[in-house]
């Protein structure tokens, strides 16, 4: 039985170091962010879904930079927060056969999710102690 704070098989079958995340507003990355809203029970079901969807999929997709999934202390929501290396990229990746396919099975899976395209402005990094 998995627990609230425990971590999901799926986390460690992403690659890795390659591609995480950056958080530098001057590299022009486009942030993707998914919200699903889910089940309790259903979390790591719906998790194990969407990263073995970013792994098998998503990954391969020209202009794809790195995703990240994150799960709501309560267990009810799930958010994807993804980058992609310019908006043309994010334009391209919905019109990909591939992504519109998914896109669907998706929304079969962990319901229905409209990624809200953001902008890095600024970062601040934590005082020195």
């Amino acid at each position: 039985m998995t627990t609230p704070n425990s971590t999901s098989p799926a986390a460690h079958a992403a690659p890795a170091t390659e591609g995480l995340t950056t958080l530098d507003p001057g590299a022009g990355y486009i942030t993707t962010m998914n919200t699903y809203t889910v089940a309790p029970e259903r979390v790591e079901e719906v998790l194990e879904y969407l990263v073995r969807s970013a792994i098998e999929t998503v990954r391969y997709v020209p202009g794809f930079v790195s995703m990240n999934f994150h799960v709501s202390l309560d267990r009810t929501q799930i958010v994807n927060y993804g980058q992609w290396k310019s908006r043309e990229a994010t334009a391209a990746a919905r019109e990909n056969p591939q992504i519109v396919a998914l896109t669907s099975e998706t929304a079969k899976i962990a319901g229905s999710s409209r990624p809200v395209p953001y902008e890095l402005r600024q970062s601040v990094a934590a005082a020195s102690e």
